[in-house]
């Protein structure tokens, strides 16, 4: 049963990109001009774009599949992260740091992950990624235990916005 779940959410994780644009050529031309990549010190993680219809507590589970979870890098919590948006660059960021469970689940509600503070440096936005502080909600310390984060990045040009995400381990 748990692995028919996860095969119904990676199907709906990859219909919702493969989809929404449908015969909109100027959306496309969008999607496809705003691709995103993450660079973190050696790691270069290319950020999946979020469809709208996708609900938020579940957008990170497709990377938690069996065959998504080896890619899913290990970064060292000192690393600074920098967006690197192909075009145009956007006039407005956010990013939000979202603890995720080892299936890809919040851990704590959406309202209580932090929005991350942004540098823009000559239209360059990065953050470091440093230590997430609703983990301080966690009473019980487990050693050796995996940290999961996901972050959310929303965009915004003048034409639109789009949101996109993408997950690590800390280091």
């Amino acid at each position: 049963m748990f692995y028919i779940k996860q095969g119904v959410v990676l199907l709906l994780f990859l219909l919702g990109l493969s989809g929404c644009a449908g015969d909109n050529e100027e959306v496309w031309e969008m999607s496809e001009e705003h691709k995103l990549r993450v660079i973190a010190g050696e790691h270069v993680i290319a950020c999946t774009p979020l469809n709208q219809e996708l609900d938020s507590m579940d957008a990170f589970k497709a990377f938690f599949a069996d065959e998504s979870l080896a890619e899913i890098k290990s970064i060292k919590t000192t690393e600074t992260a920098l967006l690197k948006f192909e075009g145009d660059q956007p006039i407005e960021v956010t990013v939000k740091d979202i603890l995720l469970s080892s299936d890809g689940n919040y851990l704590y509600p959406d309202k209580l992950s932090p929005e991350t503070s942004l540098t823009n440096k000559n239209n360059s936005f990065s953050f470091v990624l440093g230590k997430n502080t609703t983990s301080a909600l966690n009473s019980q310390f487990e050693p050796g235990k995996m940290n999961y984060r996901g972050f959310k990045i929303d965009a915004t040009w003048e034409s639109g916005g789009k949101t996109y995400i993408f997950a690590i381990k800390e280091k």
